[in-house]
């Protein structure tokens, strides 16, 4: 056994290992291990890399996919009597159609222009119009309103859609249409909403009532398109008209203008202008003209051609003459002779009772904005804001308008100064609670424009 071990001790002792300095080793090792970590990170590192860059890549793709595809990019209001709004995307496309009311919904029924472009929607819709009687030849405008944030996309949408109709009213259509570019601001929605109109409707009344500050959204918010547009006249700002309103449901300018020459006895005019109007719920003509150095002014119900008012002045020995007749009962043109002498007293004591008059509305106006109730949210603040900032507006325009009308009085010399004055005095007191009462208001709705 012991020979065994020895012979066994004597093998391994002549055993020679190779020449190698561990230390050179070490360091040769610790290369090769650190060459390897650079290889992997720069590996992961071009993968995270690549996975970002996809992300970002599927990112601004779906991104915009969803601009132009899925976004509502503009809204454009098509109002006749049945009120129609088309949602479309930044590639014109339609990606909704909503109807605002009863007839909007007849128009619509067995059609469905989601993906359609907006030419195909507009004369699409404006046919169906057609069809089912909204658009005859008594009735036949169209309000276009684009809304859109951006103002120049706005602009060039709305002469996109006016261009295609003007194509279709070359070919023969008689068809008028009325254009806006609009922003549909908070205050507008929640007004069209209380009056039951769309926001293009009731932008296109706040146009008119610029132009006439006797009209309110109240008695203008019930007309129809057309007879708007025989409203609005030759030229409104911010508004396009192209092709004509039909007035054959009335009159028309040159027999309101053939009563009224009749009327006065005048054979002709030397000068004349007649107007379409609306006054006291009737259309009505304002004619006027000049014949032998009088000048004439007649108000002709559009409908019955009755003269509903007239008025005449001229010159007698140098002194002013000056003749009106009010036509209540809208009687035939027979009754336009009127009353040819008023006594200054008999004008005076008329402007007192008018005056008086628009006291008391004033002093009622504000007993009443006293007693209102804080509203209990935004959208009611600004209801009853609106609802008693108007009674105010309309009452601050009946004054201004008279004021104007005392100033003409005492031009002509139907006015002393001092009586002149004096009115003027009156009505400034009115206009001043007026003021107060505006103030007053915001404070009890708790509206802050």
């Amino acid at each position: 056994m012991n020979k065994i071990k020895e012979k066994v001790k004597s093998s391994f002792d002549n055993i020679k290992l190779p020449d190698f300095n561990m230390d050179d080793l070490k360091k040769r090792k610790g290369m090769v291990y650190i060459k390897e970590e650079k290889k992997i990170h720069k590996k992961n590192l071009i993968i995270s890399l690549s996975a970002c860059l996809a992300v970002c890549v599927c990112l601004f793709i779906g991104l915009g996919y969803f601009n132009n595809n899925v976004k509502v990019a503009s809204i454009i209001g098509i109002d006749v009597n049945p009120s129609v709004e088309l949602k479309v995307n930044k590639n014109e496309k339609v990606l909704d159609v909503i109807a605002n009311n009863d007839d909007a919904k007849v128009i619509l029924e067995g059609m469905d222009l989601k993906g359609s472009g907006i030419n195909v929607a507009v004369n699409a819709l404006i046919g169906s119009m057609v069809k089912n009687g909204y658009i005859d030849e008594l009735a036949n405008s169209i309000l276009i309103s684009v809304d859109n944030p951006d103002s120049q996309e706005s602009e060039k949408l709305r002469k996109k859609i006016v261009d295609e109709l003007n194509a279709f009213i070359s070919n023969g259509n008689n068809i008028s249409v009325v254009s806006q570019s609009i922003t549909a601001e908070d205050k507008n929605t929640s007004l069209a909403k209380k009056y039951g109109i769309s926001v293009g409707k009731l932008e296109l009344i706040e146009k008119l009532i610029e132009k006439n500050n006797l009209y309110t959204y109240e008695t203008l918010k019930d007309l129809s398109i057309n007879e708007l547009n025989l409203l609005l006249g030759s030229t409104t700002e911010n508004v396009t008209t192209s092709g004509s309103a039909s007035e054959k449901a009335y009159i028309g300018k040159d027999k309101a203008l053939e009563i009224a020459l009749s009327a006065a006895s005048a054979s002709e005019a030397t000068w004349s202008e007649v107007e379409m109007d609306y006054d006291d719920g009737l259309m009505v003509y304002e004619v006027e003209f000049t014949y032998n150095n009088r000048e004439y002014d007649y108000e002709i119900n559009a409908t019955t051609g009755d003269i509903i008012k007239s008025d005449r002045e001229y010159d007698d020995d140098d002194d002013d003459y000056h003749s009106t007749t009010n036509n209540s009962s809208s009687t035939s043109s027979s009754n336009t002779s009127g009353t040819t002498n008023q006594s200054s007293s008999t004008n005076t004591s008329n402007i007192s009772t008018t005056i008086s008059q628009y006291n008391a509305e004033a002093v009622s106006l504000r007993n009443s904005i006293n007693n209102l109730t804080v509203p209990s949210s935004h959208s009611e603040a600004v209801n009853l804001y609106y609802e008693w900032h108007n009674k105010i507006e309309t009452l601050e325009n009946k004054i201004d308008n008279y004021e104007e009308k005392l100033e003409r009085m005492y031009e002509r010399g139907e006015l002393s100064r001092a009586n002149y004055k004096s009115y003027e005095n009156e009505l400034e007191t009115i206009e001043d609670i007026l003021d107060k009462l505006e103030d007053n208001l915001e404070d009890k709705t708790n509206y802050d424009d």
